[in-house]
């Protein structure tokens, strides 16, 4: 070979190597995709946390990008369905699904990568945070947070009246004779926010759990035999009463003005919250207030905790699993819990964090905490994937045939509607 053209050669490959390595390095870069939501509570810490979350990933691991999308809630599960179904699907989103969504084969079985990490989730999660995303012995999803209900009372109405606070171990018997203590119709102060005087006392409160009876069964595709039973009318009149008989509810202008969380008018005495409303109350409550466990169903009773999870999933059709895993294992571990809760944005899905934090101890946060420690059920409307076609529908009916049409047959009104409810169900599962 001519010495000039193997010189040449040489400063080629010396000048192209280089080059070269950069390439690989670059090849080795993957990028995922993550779809999540923004509600109309959100603020703005909770669109940044995003994007920390994301960066904070990335330089913990620098051969992963992660690209970000956010997306209204609402129809967002359709979003993402309709992603998937065209092959277009996100690695990873947060939402939350029933977990018999799992039979429509679009989650990633995330068991296996689990026991390759050593994760254990009852070594770490909340129980509801292992509830909600396991079916049939498998998980499908990592919880994103953890959040329990429990009941918040204002202060300054109790003391005005004379009447001292509720405290644990009370009934809901007890919160009933509270409520009509504390209504005054003609000075606009009402006993209980709305929410415990419709469909959502059997739904998103914790008296759905603690009313002595459970209206849909536990893996959601029963409501005959649970929904229409005596046990269920005296759950349900409950509920129902507080707004025609008793008249403790706050009425539905309150409920326009403030939105859920009437007991900031200060004209509520109590309300059904959670650690979401948390935040709202600190910043903009004008009154004192406090907070404390839900009331049991009766002395003789344990209460049952009423607590939910989002949940961070992986679509079985991503390009790149491993690296959506490392980031489903990163979003779920102690660094990104932590950054979620000094945010103030999403309550941790474990205790270690709440411990580290001191909010087992605190006097609002620490009932919340104890709550996440009990026995718990998942929330009737995430139990069967077909509940908000099949079985809301019963619930808003009951709500409207009682209290707008002003039915009192209930018995009648249950078994009309859980029926319906039923056959709906057992045509959605071909039963």
């Amino acid at each position: 070979m001519n010495k000039r053209i193997w010189i040449i050669l040489v400063l080629v490959v010396a000048m192209l190597a280089p080059l070269g390595a950069i390439q690989a390095q670059d090849q080795q870069v993957v990028t995922i995709t993550w779809w999540s939501t923004e509600r109309g509570r959100d603020t703005a810490a909770t669109r940044d946390l995003h994007f920390q979350l994301a960066r904070a990933f990335e330089a913990a691991n620098p051969n992963i990008r992660v690209a970000i999308s956010l997306f209204p809630s609402r129809a967002f599960n359709t979003r993402v369905a309709t992603a998937i179904a065209g092959n277009e699907g996100p690695d990873v989103w947060t939402t939350y699904y029933a977990a018999d969504i799992a039979t429509q084969g679009f989650l990633e079985d995330l068991t296996p990568y689990m026991e390759a990490s050593g994760l254990k989730p009852e070594e770490v999660w909340f129980p509801i945070g292992q509830q909600r995303t396991v079916y049939q012995g498998r998980y499908y999803g990592v919880p994103r947070d953890a959040s329990a209900g429990f009941i918040a009372y204002n202060k300054d109405l109790f003391d005005a009246a004379g009447v001292p606070y509720p405290q644990p171990g009370w009934t809901v018997a007890e919160y009933r004779a509270l409520a009509k203590q504390l209504t005054d119709r003609e000075k606009d102060q009402y006993g209980v926010g709305a929410i415990v005087g419709g469909e959502g006392c059997m739904l998103w409160s914790p008296f759905s759990f603690n009313l002595g009876t459970d209206v849909v069964s536990p893996d959601g595709r029963q409501v005959v035999g649970y929904f229409d039973t005596p046990a269920a009318a005296e759950a349900w009149r409950f509920c129902l009463e507080l707004v025609t008989e008793d008249q403790v509810a706050a009425p539905a202008e309150l409920q326009d003005q403030y939105g859920e969380l009437v007991f900031l008018s200060g004209k509520v005495a109590m309300q059904s919250i959670s650690n979401w409303e948390i935040p709202a109350l600190m910043e903009q409550a004008t009154f004192e207030w406090g907070v404390v466990e839900p009331p049991r169903y009766d002395e003789n009773s344990e209460g049952i905790a009423w607590t939910d999870a989002y949940a961070h999933y992986m679509w079985s059709g991503s390009r790149h699993k491993e690296a959506a895993w490392e980031f489903l294992k990163w979003l779920s571990g102690p660094e990104a819990q932590r950054m979620a809760a000094e945010a103030g944005v999403w309550p941790p899905n474990g205790p270690q964090i709440w411990q580290e934090l001191g909010w087992d101890k605190d006097p609002i946060l620490g009932v919340a905490y104890a709550e996440l420690m009990k026995e718990t059920r998942v929330a009737n409307y995430l139990r069967s994937q077909y509940f908000w076609d099949c079985v809301y529908p019963a619930f808003d009916n009951v709500r409207v045939r009682w209290i707008q049409n002003g039915e009192r047959d209930l018995e009648a009104i249950l078994a009309e509607e859980a029926a319906k409810a039923q056959f709906c169900l057992d045509d959605s599962y071909g039963e």
